[in-house]
């Protein structure tokens, strides 16, 4: 007789259920199998099948068709899917015959089938190629869990390296579903010294493991030129830039990046995501559709379209995945943007609700179960984000003691940007980066960045290309002007801005002087400085110089308003 090959374990491995209701067809059948060194138990009924099965958990089922009651066909049916992702070998051994009564057999979930008389060598053959398969299966189960519970605890690691230090997650809603333990969407959040917020959603191509491997490099590259004071658009060129190296042909990233100001103002850009929404009062006021293919595809990206919007605190920036719109039900249908936008309008009826929770709502019963295809995120920003993670950008109100504090040393710097090179380069962040690089982090970086950035901005806006401060008086203004700014700078060939610093440090702070200067024709700076004060928080222009100067020591204007120097201190103090 043919041996069993199959190690023997608990208390169902080596049990075979032997089904019939002939008495002496269990006797000859329980007696080659126990010759074959496993354990015989019956059952004579189909109930009695099920009952067995169900407590005793056997390796193997030698199941008769015909019997009273339940028969082994509706036995095997009820096993089988009791059995679940286990795999539970059953070999018909009957006297029935036709084709019929096997096609029944194999699609009940029989695996084997042998018609009366038979050799009882075939029989042992089958049984032992039976179990054999069943331990492989076995085998192969364990080592999907395992393989399982590594990709979970990877994921979990990946996670909290990409994702874990986003910030403001108290006040915007982020929803990440992943079709598979490893998502290839990545969402970010993070202030820039001046308290704006940049969030960023991003779409790998494909899900799972694969998809991830853009996910640090993207992650790093967002976090650390957000810090320094970048704008958006050279952080979009540099991610281009590391993700067309790193990823493989036929892999991208599309991506949507959204900066939010404390006063409302939002700039965002979308490159190959679904339509971003401006929402407000439960109606899309505002879609910005994706002018640009996705980031990976192309060396170097140019012409990034980003739209300048105003948002009032109710107001709600909707950012999400494909896999929202593209998600199907049962009939492949896709949920698609009408239901979208119905989800979105019945907000306005329910404000209790977040809009997020209302869309996975609608979203789950449209689908119903049916097995999710693809990544799904959705990043809600509100209209109004405090950064609280940040201390606020207050006047500086230090007087450095410098006959008592010596001076340690001082260094300098300067970059003079010409022409062209006005719409490319940004020397605030590069300014931050050298301060922060020569004299630590520190809280007072951030009113640095803000002084830096309202004195840059003027001098190109207003001095190089002679923009009016009166088109950002109203919410429609303020589009008006940042489309006229992208305009004039595309076309830019003339024209200068130099940036100079002077960093002066004490034994317990330090002392910036800054000075910018541009080409242009100067403005009447007397005017400006007189009425400083009546710059209130709701005017969209006017206020820049009135934040300057209060948080620095002095502001001076020379050559008419084309030069303007600046002095910071700061105390490094507890």
């Amino acid at each position: 007789m043919v041996e069993a090959e199959l190690s023997q374990g608990g208390s169902g491995d080596n049990q075979v259920l032997i089904v019939d209701d002939m008495r002496l067809n269990r006797q000859i059948l329980g007696q080659m199998v126990q010759e074959m060194g496993l354990k015989a138990v019956f059952a004579e009924t189909g109930e009695e099948a099920v009952a067995k099965y169900m407590s005793l958990k056997p390796s193997l089922i030698l199941m008769d068709i015909n019997m009273p009651g339940m028969d082994g066909i509706q036995a095997t049916l009820q096993i089988k899917q009791a059995a679940k992702d286990s795999f539970i070998p059953i070999i018909f051994v009957t006297g029935a015959e036709g084709q019929d009564v096997i096609r029944q057999a194999i699609d009940a979930g029989g695996d084997d089938y042998i018609q009366r008389p038979f050799p009882f060598e075939l029989l042992e053959g089958k049984i032992v190629a039976l179990r054999r398969i069943a331990q492989l299966y076995r085998q192969v189960n364990r080592l999907n869990h395992l393989r399982a519970r590594e990709e979970e605890v990877a994921e979990q690691l990946l996670s909290g390296a990409v994702e874990s230090a986003n910030v403001a997650l108290d006040q915007i809603r982020i929803h990440k579903q992943p079709a598979e333990t490893f998502s290839g969407d990545v969402q970010l959040s993070a202030f820039r010294p001046n308290g704006e917020l940049n969030v960023l959603l991003g779409d790998f191509t494909g899900h799972g493991l694969t998809s991830t491997i853009g996910a640090l490099p993207l992650s790093e590259t967002f976090r650390a030129m957000t810090a320094k004071g970048y704008d958006a658009e050279e952080i979009i060129a540099q991610i281009n830039r590391k993700l067309q190296k790193l990823l493989p042909t036929g892999m991208f990233l599309a991506t949507a990046i959204v900066t939010l100001s404390q006063d409302g103002t939002a700039k965002i850009w979308n490159g190959g995501l679904p339509d971003i929404l401006v929402i407000s009062q439960g109606e899309v006021v505002q879609r910005i559709i994706s002018s640009h293919p996705p980031l990976g595809i192309i060396p170097s990206v140019k012409e990034l379209n980003f739209e300048h919007t105003k948002v009032q605190p109710d107001d709600h920036i909707l950012l999400l995945s494909d896999g929202v719109i593209e998600a199907e039900n049962h009939l492949a249908e896709q949920f698609g943007e009408d239901r979208l936008s119905d989800s979105i309008a019945a907000q306005a009826s329910d404000v209790e609700t977040q809009l997020v929770d209302i869309i996975l709502s609608d979203l789950s019963d449209f689908v119903d179960g049916h097995i999710q295809k693809d990544d799904i995120s959705l990043i809600d920003i509100p209209g109004s984000v405090t950064a609280n993670d940040l201390k606020p950008v207050t006047p500086c109100g230090i007087e450095l003691d410098v006959n008592e504090a010596s001076i340690l040393d001082i260094w300098n710097w300067n970059l003079e940007l010409q022409g062209g090179s006005l719409a490319r380069i940004n020397p605030v962040a590069q300014a931050l980066s050298r301060l922060q690089e020569s004299e630590g982090g520190g809280d007072q970086w951030h009113s640095v960045f803000s002084i830096l950035t309202e004195l840059y901005v003027n001098a190109l806006d207003h001095g190089v290309l002679k923009l009016e401060s009166s088109l950002k008086a109203s919410p429609e203004g303020f589009a008006e002007y940042f489309s006229e700014r992208e305009r004039r700078l595309e076309s830019l060939s003339t024209g200068a801005v130099s940036l100079y610093l002077q960093h002066t440090r004490f034994a317990h702070g330090g002392r910036l002087l800054v000075r910018v200067e541009d080409s242009g024709e100067g403005f009447d700076f007397e005017h400006w400085l007189k009425n400083e004060q009546t710059a209130s928080v709701g005017q969209f222009s006017g206020r820049g110089i009135a934040l300057v100067s209060d948080l620095c020591d002095s502001i001076t204007y020379e050559n008419g308003g084309t030069a303007v120097e600046v002095v910071y201190s700061y105390s490094t103090k507890d």
